[in-house]
């Protein structure tokens, strides 16, 4: 029986992502030579995509190249299988016998020379190379578009991060008579160009929203307390997006998420609590984002990490393992440094003991928990404990 593969891959080429794929399985797409100059690959352990030929380099000549193909099979501690083949959707439509040989033939005489001996042999043995992988891409080509389909997440690429200019401007501030007006003062935070920029139909009907409740001569802090409501149900409806985010998006989501409660705490334990328990629905959020106190800018770059991640997690989504005994047990430990004890422990995995605890334990509980995962050092553990934390925080 053959021993389980070590890692699971993940391809990245021409705007779309493939995988998982077992250590067989890209030591044979290795082996036929199908890495291609742009191809990125990525599997746990890797902080981010790299460049494949980066990770498997190219070598010159037949005999390199089975050593690469060797050394690739040694690297991931399995033997390739030759079943596994895959290949570019377009090598659906070709066939053996295409013209290939005549185009050579005809590029070489309008250069008006012929190949001397020893290039034209190789020329073939190029060619030939090429018949093979065209012919194995045909006779597998029913099983590579189930898998190339299966096996496809998204588009390629990353987000930049937003223009921080005017994080200290109050992003529920500002509704005036005139859409125009609205819009420009909104347009002065980041929060609300990220909104634009990912959701234009989601953020003119908030325009039209807010023009509609000024009509009715609703007060500031009564439209800060709607806008604020929507922006929590739009953060919850994107929480899938924003979990597909990169490992660096998501640790900024947590970072500032902790940094907020750990100011919050010194401040006001409610604050820190309706923080924790409503987010930006709390009226004593919204009073912080709409007011521009000490606060704000803090809360304010929590949402725009938030959105940031979502837009990065549509344009291409990651699927991330979930968290492992040991790496539970390793955050314990790191949850014991920090003066956790065993009830402690208890308390905090017991939904409904936790949420009769006193909103200062709450908020001391939540500030460790994640401060302990931001400290961790093994990133692979961090990834997957953070994936699973914040999915109260960004669907809460």
């Amino acid at each position: 029986m053959p021993a389980p593969s070590q890692h699971q891959w993940y391809l990245a080429r021409d705007g779309q992502q493939y995988g998982p794929l077992s250590d067989p399985e890209l030591a044979k797409f290795v082996e036929l030579g199908h890495l291609q100059p742009n191809d990125l690959l990525w599997r746990e352990g890797f902080s981010d995509w790299r460049p494949a030929l980066t990770v498997f380099p190219p070598k010159t000549g037949a005999a390199a190249a089975g050593r690469q193909a060797s050394a690739a099979a040694a690297d991931l501690g399995k033997p390739p299988s030759a079943a596994a083949v895959i290949a570019k959707p377009e090598l659906e439509a070709a066939r053996p016998g295409d013209d290939a040989a005549a185009s050579l033939a005809d590029a070489e005489q309008s250069r008006g020379r012929r190949m001397p001996g020893g290039r034209r042999l190789k020329a073939l043995l190029g060619l030939a190379l090429l018949l093979v992988v065209v012919w194995f891409a045909y006779v597998w080509r029913a099983d590579l578009t189930r898998r190339l389909g299966a096996m496809s997440f998204g588009s390629v690429g990353s987000v930049a991060a937003t223009d921080r200019n005017g994080i200290e401007v109050p992003p529920l501030k500002g509704f005036a008579p005139n859409a125009g007006e609205t819009d420009a003062n909104l347009q002065a935070t980041p929060l609300w160009r990220i909104l634009k920029r990912e959701f234009p139909d989601w953020y003119a009907e908030r325009l039209k929203e807010v023009q509609a409740l000024v009509a009715q001569n609703k007060d500031q802090a009564a439209i800060a307390q709607q806008l604020g409501q929507t922006l929590v149900t739009l953060r919850r409806q994107q929480t899938e997006h924003a979990l597909s985010a990169s490992l660096p998006r998501l640790k900024q989501i947590a970072t500032t998420f902790y940094e907020n409660i750990a100011e919050l705490r010194k401040d006001s334990t409610d604050a820190c609590f309706a923080f924790i328990s409503q987010g930006e629905a709390s009226p004593a959020i919204v009073a912080l984002l709409q007011g521009g106190s000490p606060h704000t800018a803090r809360l304010q770059s929590q949402l725009v990490s938030v959105f940031e991640a979502v837009a990065d997690g549509r344009k291409l989504p990651r699927v991330y393992p979930k968290p492992r005994k040991t790496d539970y047990e390793t955050l314990a430990t790191a949850l014991t440094g920090l003066g956790w004890s065993q009830a402690d422990m208890q308390l905090f995995s017991d939904e409904r003991e936790l949420a009769r605890a006193a909103p200062d334990k709450i908020c001391q509980l939540v500030h460790d928990w994640f401060a302990a995962q931001l400290a961790l050092k093994d990133s692979d553990v961090q990834l997957r404990l953070l994936v699973d934390s914040l999915r109260p925080v960004v669907a809460g």
